[in-house]
């Protein structure tokens, strides 16, 4: 009877009987380990930690007022809080990657051999330098490649490659040296003594965009309940990569900058001329007061000292909130239905904020689109129709907000017949002075509300204005994080066993299978 039991034993003398088989095998996945640590440049962890920030609401006294009213996000003031993913999607936007993409030179890498490693070099460390056209980087649609052995500031031999043309060589040139491609034409130009030899590959804008993109992670510290937001990137040679994440804080600032300063813009028109007339009603208004109290001898002492007994303070001043509210959305409501603005950026106005945007973004486009077509164009007479209907949005939206507040005024009047009696009690001649005082005091809110958004604009020009906090700056890990040898060789070991395993069973078997 044939014995079909397994004797472990005698399975592990056959298996050390091959040793001609795992032998090879071990020692040529060890080689190949080793040889993958060598070639392999060392990557470093490098880290930066930033704060968002919340826009701080530095008003005056005077405007306290005007803190929760329906108009304070008006002109672009009253942010708020921010929303940490919400600027975590702005931070890592195309526009800004492709700013930080020009401002690094990501799009052209060069590597230099030392040793068995192609090592990177950043832009300040590399000898050599690439002046390209205006609009070049931007434009080219494939990468390529330049090869140039350097000796002493002279070009021994330079390639140039690239799957849009066939290679092209030189030899024997002095640096600068003007290159002359098919794609366009560079200039290579080297720091004195320069000697080497140096690798470079230009890629096109989107290209290294995309791979920026995956490079570089940006998360918050904490899934919830957080401002602070981490960067983190690998890269082999670390000074470049610091450079990169530092690159990228700064133009989150510098673009968050210019889109406050470009809000703020929008409505400086309409903010200076709703100023002038202010002022011309404030001046108008308080030399009537003078004229009126010195006709009519008001005892000023008597009449305020009614109003302070009798009035309702808390009412007084929630009405004076409410009528300084209406009269700034009357403004904004004749400046969107005064014709001569059909075609200028409306004001931003809480409640419509986000149709003000589009009605604005609209805009732009239409005159993007004017200055390469006519009127008559589909495009433009299409955004015209838009604006058409968007307008008539604005207006119905505007005057439901305008109604909501009357409403409120109306109930706050209500709320104040005490008073109301009193001074109907008053002379008409004190009457008629408290009525100009209560509209002295909505127009001077009025003059101190747009003064503050002047002022804004202001700030936002100013060179410390940003809108997130350096928290670290970045930095490199200590140790390499990638290629880890223990993990390499252990990689190498495991795929030797499995293999010879593999081999020597298939072998056994296969004996086993003809005896």
């Amino acid at each position: 009877m044939k014995d079909e039991n397994i004797h472990i034993g005698e399975l592990f003398k056959n298996y050390f009987s091959y040793w001609k088989i795992y032998v090879p095998i071990g020692l040529l996945s060890f080689f190949v380990a080793v040889a993958f640590v060598l070639v392999t440049p060392k990557e470093y962890d490098i880290t930066a930690k930033m704060q968002f920030l919340k826009e701080e609401d530095d008003m005056s006294s005077e405007l306290k007022m005007l803190k929760n009213t329906g108009v304070q996000g008006f002109l672009g003031g009253g942010k708020g809080n921010v929303s940490t993913l919400d600027q975590i999607e702005v931070f890592s936007s195309r526009a800004n990657v492709l700013e930080v993409i020009r401002k690094t030179g990501y799009q052209v890498q060069t590597t230099v051999k030392r040793g068995l490693k192609n090592l990177p070099l950043g832009t300040d460390e590399s000898p050599i330098r690439y002046v390209f056209p205006a609009q070049f980087l931007d434009t080219i649609s494939s990468s390529f490649s330049i090869k140039i052995e350097l000796e002493n500031n002279v070009v021994r031999k330079l390639q140039v490659s690239s799957n849009q043309f066939e290679e092209k060589s030189w030899e024997n040139k002095t640096l600068p040296f003007n290159l002359h491609l098919p794609i366009g034409n560079l200039t290579i130009q080297g720091k004195p003594n320069c000697t080497g030899t140096f690798h470079t590959t230009v890629t096109p804008i989107q290209k290294a965009y995309e791979t920026l993109s995956k490079e570089i992670v940006i998360k918050a510290i904490r899934e919830s309940g957080t401002d602070i937001v981490g960067l983190y990137t690998m890269t082999s040679n670390r000074k470049s990569g610091c450079l990169l994440l530092n690159a990228f804080m700064d133009q989150y600032n510098e673009y968050s900058k210019a889109i406050k300063i470009q809000k703020l813009s929008v409505n400086g028109g309409f903010v200076k001329d709703r100023l002038d007339t202010v002022t011309r009603e404030l001046a108008f208004l308080e030399r009537k007061i003078e004229i009126y109290k010195q006709t009519n001898k008001i005892p000023i002492p008597d009449v305020y000292g009614s109003v302070t007994y009798y009035g309702n303070v808390e009412v007084e001043k929630s009405i004076l909130e409410m009528e300084t509210r209406l009269k700034l959305l009357d403004y904004v409501l004749n400046y969107v239905r005064n014709p001569a603005n059909t075609y200028s950026a409306i004001p931003l106005l809480e409640g419509i904020s986000e149709a003000s945007s589009g009605y604005n973004q609209l805009l732009l486009n239409r005159q993007r689109l004017l200055q390469t077509s006519e009127l008559s164009n589909p495009s433009v007479v299409l955004v015209d129709n838009q604006l058409k209907e968007q307008r008539k949005m604005l207006l119905e939206a505007i005057g439901n907000i305008r109604n909501s507040i009357m409403i409120q005024l109306n109930a706050l009047y209500h709320k104040d017949n005490s008073l109301s009696d009193d001074l109907n009690k008053l002379p008409s001649q004190e009457q008629a002075y408290i009525e100009m005082k209560r509209q002295q005091k909505i127009k001077e809110s009025i003059y101190l509300f747009l003064m503050q958004k002047l002022q804004e604009k202001e700030l936002a020009n100013s060179p410390d204005e940003v809108a997130m906090r350096v928290i670290d700056p970045a930095y490199s890990s200590y140790k390499t994080v990638y290629p880890k040898k223990i993990i390499v060789f252990g990689i190498a070991f495991a795929i030797a066993s499995v293999l010879s395993i593999c081999i020597i069973t298939a072998k056994i078997f296969y004996l086993n299978k003809e005896g």
